[in-house]
């Protein structure tokens, strides 16, 4: 029998407890908002030719609608992860959300470039309280051996909605006459939908859990086992394989609270509290292998309405919405591969040494699968795209780095969450932020690299950035697996 870690406790309020529907739809509603968030600001990508000529800016002007929005997407953790652990997750996200609505209203209806930018900057800000949060309430209520899987419905959509964004917009443009402003509308609605749905389905999971789960090895306390070990967090999980628990539904009052404080914590420490995170090898590769991992599609998405629009290849608006198909394939079958494939791979490792000892680095096993799909991805795309090949040749190479931007952070993220089961909040505000800045400093210069380089120079670049960045594993699994026991 699958052993439960963490423990549920007796706790009515303990999220672990929940019925298996109510997690699911929790977890579904809240990863929709990282969703719309996504669709909102890549679907603009397909309409930088439209914008170009309305505002009557150059295409790296025109970008900044496009980069500015992924800027503020990194700045607004700092702001909404702190704000969830103070007054709820739950709380957090609706006021997130129904700042985005205003945004994308405000994005609609903008008479000029300026005023379209600031939109932008505030939608991004607005929406950036799903990265962080998401995964903390994955962690809240589901069990060790589910995240992964649970975890690829929050990747799928968070990645999903960069692919869709641009697909449905293309249509869009090539086909309404208020072309982009009616995708804005769109976003509007699906955005007014989630806010119902979150205030029904999301019931708040902020819950202190007792000190007795987390035990210290060898008789020692937990203060002891640190000094023993100097910064490094070392304990069992004390859960016998025949651990069970009563599933409780939360009542309506207990599912529709707007607000659940915490009085003990001071809301300007928490916002500085994950800086602690970069003396920590793996959250410093975490944030390194995802920034890496998702530059490559990005720019891609970023570029590929001026080199497809043009000759040789000529397609209109909605043929370069399709090539987001690719994306799309690549997303599904990564989900799968860095999530119920990983589950399994981790379990089996488990079984195999024994309940008593769950090491978080052997996560790390489960990329070896799929780990060069993506550096590939980018060679084929350097090539590709340089000599203008047959535009589905560079559909594959689009989809495979599409692939490696969700395979192996989808991974990562689950083993940093486990590595650091007690800060994981301020460990995953901590990535969000700098791997979207890592991301940023790509895209700012990404027209211009490519117009003056060539695509052949930038993936080549990624590539080998691709291939450090997970190497970069090796040392973690060899060296802090032999010190860390979870």
């Amino acid at each position: 029998m699958q052993p439960l870690l963490p423990t549920p406790t007796q706790d009515d309020r303990d999220p672990l407890r929940w019925p298996v529907w109510l997690k699911r739809c929790a977890i579904i509603t809240a990863s929709l908002t990282n969703f719309i968030t996504n669709m909102a600001g890549s679907g603009l990508s397909v309409a930088v030719p439209n914008l170009m000529r309305e505002y009557r800016k150059s295409e790296s002007a025109a970008v900044q609608l496009l980069t500015y929005n992924f800027l503020f997407l990194s700045i607004g953790n700092i702001f909404w992860v702190p704000l969830a652990n103070k007054f709820g997750k739950r709380a957090s996200l609706l006021l997130s959300m129904a700042l985005q609505t205003g945004a994308l209203v405000w994005c609609a209806t903008a008479t000029s470039f300026s005023s379209l930018l600031a939109a932008r900057c505030v939608q991004g800000f607005a929406g950036a309280a799903g990265e962080s949060i998401v995964p903390e309430l994955a962690a809240d209520i589901f069990f060790l051996h589910q995240r992964a899987a649970m975890m690829s419905i929050y990747v799928i959509l968070i990645s999903g909605g960069t692919a869709i964004g641009p697909l449905v917009n293309s249509l869009m443009v090539q086909y309404l006459s208020s072309t982009w402003r009616a995708f804005m509308w769109l976003c509007f609605a699906l955005a007014v939908a989630d806010i119902f749905l979150i205030f029904f389905l999301c019931p708040e999971s902020n819950f202190r859990r007792p000190e007795w789960d987390l035990i210290s090895t060898n008789g020692l306390d937990t203060t002891e086992a640190e000094k023993a070990n100097g910064d490094n967090e070392i304990f069992f999980e004390n859960v016998p394989p025949e651990a069970g628990y009563t599933v409780r539904q939360p009542s309506l009052a207990d599912m529709i609270v707007p607000i659940r404080a915490d009085r003990d914590l001071n809301f300007f420490r928490a916002m500085v509290a994950p800086l602690r995170g970069l003396t920590r090898p793996a959250v410093i590769w975490v944030v390194l292998l995802y920034g890496c991992a998702l530059s490559p599609q990005i720019i891609f998405i970023f570029t590929m309405s001026s080199l497809l629009e043009a000759p040789p290849y000529l397609f209109s608006s909605v043929a370069v919405g399709l090539m987001e198909v690719a994306a799309l394939i690549g997303f599904l079958l990564a989900c799968y591969g860095g999530g119920m494939l990983s589950d399994l791979i981790n379990d089996h490792i488990v079984r195999r040494r024994g309940y008593g000892q769950v090491r978080a680095e052997d996560r790390l096993l489960s990329l070896i699968p799929g780990m060069a799909i993506g550096p590939a991805g980018c060679v084929l795309l350097a090539f590709f795209c340089q000599n203008h090949l047959h535009w589905a040749a560079i559909a594959v190479g689009f989809g495979m780095v599409s692939f490696g931007s969700v395979y192996t952070p989808n991974i990562a993220i689950t083993y940093l969450a486990h590595r650091h089961q007690r800060d994981a909040a301020q460990c995953l505000v901590l990535v969000n932020v700098v791997k979207n800045l890592v991301a940023f400093l790509f895209l700012y210069e990404a027209v211009e690299w490519v117009q003056s380089q060539g695509y052949l120079q930038v993936y080549l670049v990624m590539f080998a950035l691709g291939v450090a960045t997970i190497a970069g594993a090796l040392p973690l699994y060899l060296f802090d697996g032999k010190q860390y026991v979870e």
